[in-house]
């Protein structure tokens, strides 16, 4: 059976967002490599067009990992304050050093990146062009980097519109990856910055409200990602809080994700669930 699947190519990955849990699909790819599984197609959004771009260029789960851990964010942080915060152009010639000027469409595995188009406020999915400016496209963060202009138009980031791409998909069977938290957590009433406690304050209390309310959004997203008709494998493991910018706890994060493909034997549910 795994040697028809690889053979088969058929199922696709869609790769869902949440700032520095990026990371937790390198485990899921390192368990498909393990089991000599690959998927035909791929989808990314936001810093996961990043790893989908990885996959679909034909990098392993220890090459991206390589990669990822040697990205210097605050070297990449270039300021643009007559626009933006960040103009995100180091970023972007980081990624030219890797995929240099190769298209979506000539790779072997298809690749969808979504982005979202300002002047419509509308889904944009990526099938061509380079792949670095698909990558700029969607991990453009609104309020804080520049939005990445291709032809006329401006572009932001794609967990706006869609942050669990399943419905761009082509492929009737897919394994759906989240990295969302529970939005019934409670807030936290203290906080820690270098093993030093800091008790609740207004600061605190509303960036915690905002990534409440940026969760209950991508919630509603990823909910109506799910309605779709597929042969689908959902994937989302309980896990400990992991903010926005822990983006040292990588290892962890990686360890997680792969040891709930274990812990479902993934490979049984593919089995059951896919129809080739």
């Amino acid at each position: 059976m795994l040697n028809f699947l690889h053979k088969s190519k058929g199922f696709s990955l869609a790769l869902g967002w949440w700032a520095a849990r990026w990371l937790a699909h390198i485990g899921i790819i390192k368990y498909l490599e393990e089991n000599n599984l690959k998927a035909s197609e791929v989808s990314g959004t936001s810093m996961w067009a990043i790893i989908a771009s990885l996959y679909a260029f034909e990098k392993t789960s220890d090459e991206m990992l390589q990669i990822c851990s040697e990205i210097n964010y605050l070297k990449l942080i270039d300021i643009n304050l007559k626009k933006w915060l960040i103009a995100w152009n180091k970023i972007k010639d980081f990624f030219k050093t890797i995929f240099g000027e190769t298209k979506i469409e000539d790779l072997k595995i298809k690749l969808k990146i979504v982005s979202t188009d300002i002047n419509t406020w509308e889904k944009h999915i990526f099938e061509s062009g380079l792949i670095v400016d698909a990558i700029r496209s969607s991990i453009s963060i609104p309020w804080v980097i520049m939005p990445n202009k291709i032809w006329a138009e401006d572009f932001v980031d794609g967990w706006i519109v869609n942050n669990l791409p399943i419905e761009v998909l082509d492929n009737k069977n897919v394994i759906a990856v989240s990295v969302l938290r529970d939005i019934t957590r409670k807030f936290d009433t203290k906080l820690k910055v270098l093993g030093i406690e800091i008790k609740h304050n207004i600061f605190w209390m509303s960036y915690q409200i905002l990534q409440k309310s940026i969760d209950i959004m991508m919630k509603q997203n990823e909910d109506r990602s799910l309605q779709v008709d597929k042969n689908l494998i959902f994937i989302h493991p309980k896990f400990p809080k992991i903010d926005y910018y822990e983006f040292h706890r990588y290892e962890e994060i990686i360890k997680i994700w792969y040891s709930e493909a274990t812990r479902i034997n993934l490979v049984n549910q593919i089995n059951k669930t896919f129809i080739f």
